[in-house]
């Protein structure tokens, strides 16, 4: 199974989308460098999974490949919500081929317990949007949930997640979670604000509360939920989705099986050799280091996402290219 957690971050008056998850997968076996997490081709958007990666790993993969052989959706022109109108049916569809009882001994009578979350920059709405996809066993199909609020209660000073905002909240930012440790992250971020809260009264964003929940349950078993406390592991995994319609992923400072401290990106453990154009936070101070040519290095950053900045500007871009309409109104092969 999975911890991931999507939330929405300031930082400098800028806002961002922040995806965070475990590395395990475990069928028999854990195995500690899966990814759970991906960038969509089309750079505006990501998406994470929980659950089963047969399903869910695939279904993620698919929507990628999907994206990338539909033209409005690659350019752009189909906006944010209607892509997740399209991913709903893609992963509806996948849901059909899903074949029950056809392995010997095979009890299971749930087609999946594949989970995920999508999100990324509207531009038309101009701002982030994200949403939850689980599966409803009694419609047979996923559904979709928005994002909860972590707002602060201005009477009594304590973290407040009511759905609808009066004037004695102050919205701190939204926030999503999936997989069977979900409750557990949850209940470890609102701990985590509460205390904040307590030495900062004025507290008015989300930071990196999130992630450092997932950082602790990582390497804490005690902060984890009965039934299945080994069902997260590994390192863990954080892609960002930014204003200007561009995502990055980053890689963390990590201790591997031989408890030798490394880079791990998505999961992985990188090889000495390699170069790359990202950076790696450290964990518990997130300072960060470019890994790649330093000739090429960000210069005079104090944050990750000043370096960020100077890391992608100028090598990426996607050409944004007229409106589509919805995928229900549109002939696919626009």
């Amino acid at each position: 199974m999975t911890i991931s957690i999507a939330w929405t971050r300031k930082e400098h008056d800028i806002e961002q989308l922040v995806f965070v998850s475990d590395s395990r997968i475990s069928a028999g076996e854990k195995f500690d460098a899966c990814p759970k997490m991906l960038a969509l081709p089309r750079g505006d958007c990501g998406v994470s999974y929980a659950g089963t990666s047969g399903d869910a790993l695939s279904m993620m993969l698919q929507l990628s490949l999907a994206i990338q052989s539909y033209p409005a959706a690659m350019k752009r022109s189909l906006e944010l919500s209607a892509l997740r109108t399209h991913a709903i049916k893609i992963f509806n569809a996948m849901l059909k081929e899903i074949q029950l009882g056809q392995i010997h001994g095979n009890p299971s009578t749930t087609r999946t317990n594949a989970s995920f979350i999508f999100g990324g920059y509207s531009w038309r709405a101009k701002s982030f949007q994200f949403w939850s996809f689980r599966y409803s066993k009694t419609s047979n199909e996923f559904i979709t949930r928005k994002p909860m609020n972590l707002a602060v209660d201005t009477e009594t000073n304590t973290i407040s997640t009511d759905t609808n905002l009066r004037k004695k909240h102050r919205l701190l930012g939204r926030i999503a979670f999936i997989g069977d440790q979900a409750e557990a992250a949850k209940r470890l971020v609102i701990q985590k604000l509460n205390e904040k809260l307590r030495d900062d009264p004025g507290l008015s964003r989300l930071h990196m509360e999130p992630f450092e929940a997932v950082r602790d349950m990582l390497r804490d078993r005690n902060l984890r939920d009965f039934p299945d406390k080994d069902s997260i592991g590994g390192p863990p995994q954080m892609m960002k989705v930014f204003q200007y319609s561009q995502t990055a992923s980053f890689a963390f400072r990590w201790s591997d099986s031989d408890e030798t401290i490394r880079p791990f990106l998505n999961g992985r453990p990188c090889v000495d050799y390699e170069k790359l154009d990202i950076l790696c936070l450290d964990p518990d101070t997130l300072e960060a280091t470019y890994m790649g040519d330093q000739k090429q290095a960000p210069q005079d950053s104090t944050d990750d996402e000043t370096a960020l900045e100077g890391t992608l500007s100028g090598r990426q871009s996607v050409a944004i290219v007229g409106v589509a309409k919805a995928p229900d109104e549109e002939d696919a092969s626009v």
